[in-house]
């Protein structure tokens, strides 16, 4: 759950970057002025976030994979 919570705070990251870089918006100043620091605090969220779910993942199945060999 936490590296698809990850994910989708990157796919949130790239999407605001976009609108800032993209779009015109009739307050153009004012709308990258926000969604350029929002887009990398969500790069910054979902990358931690998915490093966080890679890893106790990882950790998860070198446990299980561990105990169900020993059982064989």
């Amino acid at each position: 759950m936490k590296l698809l919570s990850g994910v989708i705070l990157l796919v949130g990251a790239e999407h605001a970057f976009a609108h800032a870089q993209l779009v015109q918006f009739q307050n153009q100043d004012a709308a990258s002025s926000v969604l350029i620091p929002a887009s990398f605090l969500l790069l910054i969220l979902g990358t931690c976030l998915s490093i966080w779910g890679l890893v106790s993942e990882c950790r998860s199945c070198r446990r299980s994979g561990g105990q169900s060999g020993g059982n064989e």
